[in-house]
């Protein structure tokens, strides 16, 4: 199968930018809270480890597609940075109130 390293890349990048997205958008809590509560940190930190994974991904996938010899992982390659750089974008867009 030629296309194993490209879906296994891709599969490592779904679970991972999933697992943020996930961490991002948790699911209501069922009781209210009765506690007081302080200023919670996750979403800036979360958002940010997801930009940053994004982006070096799609550094690496883009450098990997540059160096690599065979012009069928080198396309499959790009094919990933392109979709780490999209996902980039989209969560950026996404996200950026969480940053401020």
């Amino acid at each position: 199968m030629k296309y194993r390293t490209f879906f296994i890349f891709l599969a490592i990048f779904i679970v991972v930018a999933g697992s943020l997205n996930w961490l991002l958008n948790p699911a209501p809590p069922l009781y209210p809270s009765i506690g007081g509560g302080g200023y919670d940190l996750s979403k800036p930190v979360y958002t940010l480890l997801l930009l940053i994974f994004t982006c070096l991904w799609s550094l690496v996938m883009l450098i990997s597609g540059l160096i690599s010899k065979k012009p069928i992982m080198s396309r499959q390659y790009f094919i990933l940075a392109a979709i780490g750089l999209l996902s980039t974008i989209a969560s950026f867009a996404a996200y950026h109130n969480n940053l401020t």
